[in-house]
């Protein structure tokens, strides 16, 4: 039989799985690797990232906006623990993910060589599939298994190479055939969609909290809440997958989501949760009522709430399924009381939204932004205030793409999220929105977005501090410290790296400058300066939110001798009561 290098057999099995682009930084002890992707660049492209955290983080943005495995590979020691940031971001999004990890040569490993690391202990808690490589042979059969259990279980899977064992010959037993995984499709049983049935036609209040879970079954979703005339309520990460414009849509439900999401919650008669395993029960309903969960995953049924029946297998089969037994409701006096509701919390948005006020104000950039969008933009968005004012004032359809750092909520997500985007969807438009905090820890890669011609768009929301955690401090009673940033001219990096910068600090200069950015066919930073004092509020002000901030005003002017500049009364007021 004829011989083949180990890896080249590692590098045919990625391409019998149709991958088709990997992130990393090349290195000794993962050469070999690189060697074999040189060799297979016209069908796989190397992306040479600037850090390795950024590789990972846009290998998770892939993950989630195709469904399909992407891959991080980097040296071992130091380039190994810069990949753990975003490879806990796929483990704690449920995203698939390949990492493949160099390591000292096999017969020096427990000499304490130089970058040598236990990285299987290190990978042990965020990996589904934690392998070092002892020898070359059957090396393609292992990384068959690695790929089908980061699809399977929805995670990461850990290959560490140590840098001798690819460079063997090996018998060639590599089959030159395409793969693709298919989750096996699961039906709930017909007599709990039943039990379900039953209880949403009891119901005279019935809300929908949905998460990404229902991501595919978009149109079934709204066909049944449509069905049962009930609100509708999203996670923070499920942005998009019901229209913002839709009726029954009454926003995002948490701390950083809408007022009449907060209190169609806390008043409803049932609870139906779609494809979410929502932790923040607080914002959940208080009393003992009914509770209906669909989800694919069994172990999640019940974690949050006491769930009355347990709807296990895949949303769209399901949400068909009760569409089918449920009545149909013309008329529920409940939802038009949350539409009522949802009426005069828009009117206070497109207040915002319209704002001309002076420093800029980050509502009025999301509705700027918004007017330069296409049907499809992907948005990748930064953890911090940015989220906030995306989430609440970007008004998206089914077509948009959203995405985060959702349960990891690592700050520095949104640049490579939208490089990982226009590798993905080369003709749909990409636009990262960043805070100046988040955009500073991975900003080197904005140079990769224009070393491999990707046309994204930056949004800076530039206001030299790290406001969201400002205003956490405020909540807590706490006095602001360590807050302040110092300013970069984001415009001028933007250039230096042979990219399109521009600076807005007028509220008139904010629809040309943007619509510039669209017109560019290439890389460009729209560095912003909003209003410091522009509060990322809760939607619904709790008392131990309140309480906190009279805590910190009572601080401040006993410790400080000065009255912290607050929102503004009237704000304050619609949030709380």
């Amino acid at each position: 039989m004829a011989k083949i290098k180990a890896n080249d057999a590692l590098v045919q099995m990625l391409k019998n799985w149709q991958i088709d682009h990997v992130y990393g930084i090349p290195g000794d002890s993962i050469d070999k690797v690189v060697d074999a992707l040189k060799k297979e660049e016209d069908t796989i492209q190397f992306y040479d990232v600037r850090h390795e955290e950024v590789a990972t983080l846009a290998a998770s943005s892939y993950a989630k906006l195709t469904g399909k495995i992407a891959v991080a590979l980097s040296i071992g020691g130091p380039g190994a623990i810069h990949m753990l940031n975003g490879m806990y971001d796929a483990k704690m999004d449920n995203v698939p993910m390949l990492v493949l990890a160099g390591q000292t040569d096999s017969h020096l490993l427990g000499t304490k060589f130089f970058q040598e690391v236990n990285l299987t202990a290190l990978f042990d808690d965020v990996a589904v599939y934690n392998k070092q490589l002892d020898s070359a042979e059957n090396v393609h059969e292992i990384v068959d298994e690695a790929i089908k259990t980061a699809y399977a279980k929805k995670g990461v899977a850990v290959l560490t190479i140590p840098s001798d064992i690819l460079d063997e010959k090996i018998e060639d037993q590599v089959p030159k055939e395409s793969y693709v995984f298919k989750n096996k499709i699961t039906f709930a049983e017909p007599t709990e969609v039943s039990k379900a049935a039953e209880l949403i036609n009891n119901s005279k209040k019935p809300v929908v909290l949905t998460g990404v879970g229902a991501k595919n079954a978009k149109q079934e979703l709204l066909t049944f809440i449509e069905q049962i005339s009930a609100p509708g309520l999203i996670t923070l990460p499920a942005k998009g997958i019901i229209p913002d414009k839709h009726p029954n849509f009454m926003g995002n439900l948490g701390k950083i989501g809408t007022k009449p999401a907060f209190e169609a919650s806390k008043d409803a008669d049932l609870l139906i949760l779609v494809g979410t395993n929502y932790p923040y029960v607080n914002y959940l309903p208080d009393k003992d009522i009914p509770c209906i969960q669909i989800d694919i995953n069994e172990s999640t049924i019940g974690n949050r709430f006491n769930v009355d029946v347990g709807l296990v297998g895949d949303t769209k089969n399901i949400l068909q399924a009760l569409t089918e037994e449920v009545n149909i409701v013309n008329e529920r006096p409940f939802l038009k009381a949350c539409q009522e509701n949802m009426k005069a919390w828009n009117s206070w948005l497109d207040e915002d939204r319209s704002s001309d006020s002076k420093p800029i104000r980050p509502e009025r950039l999301m509705s700027e932004i918004e007017k330069i969008t296409t049907d499809d933009t992907v948005f990748s968005v930064d953890v911090g205030t940015s989220t906030v004012w995306s989430t609440r004032y970007l008004q998206l359809d089914h077509q948009h793409q959203f995405i985060t750092s959702s349960w990891l909520g690592t700050m520095g997500c949104a640049l490579p999220g939208a490089i990982a985007s226009k590798i993905a969807h080369p003709d749909k438009q990409a636009i990262a929105i960043t805070g100046d905090g988040g955009f500073a820890m991975v900003m080197q890669d904005f140079v990769t977005a224009v070393q491999y011609k990707l046309p994204i768009i930056v949004v800076v929301l530039n206001n030299q501090e790290l406001s969201f955690i400002k205003y956490e401090q405020q909540a807590a009673g706490e006095l602001e410290y360590a807050i302040d940033l110092g300013d970069i001219d984001f415009a001028k990096f933007a250039e230096s790296c042979g990219g399109i910068g521009y600076t807005v600090t007028d509220v008139e200069d904010l629809a040309p400058t943007l619509n510039k950015a669209k017109d560019a066919n290439q890389p460009v930073i729209v560095n912003v300066k909003v209003d410091p004092d522009a509060a990322p509020l809760p939607g619904k002000i709790i008392w131990d939110e309140a309480r906190g901030y009279a805590k910190f005003e009572i601080r401040t002017a006993l410790e400080e001798n000065r009255l912290e500049k607050m929102p503004p009364l009237k704000t304050l007021i619609r949030r709380f009561f």
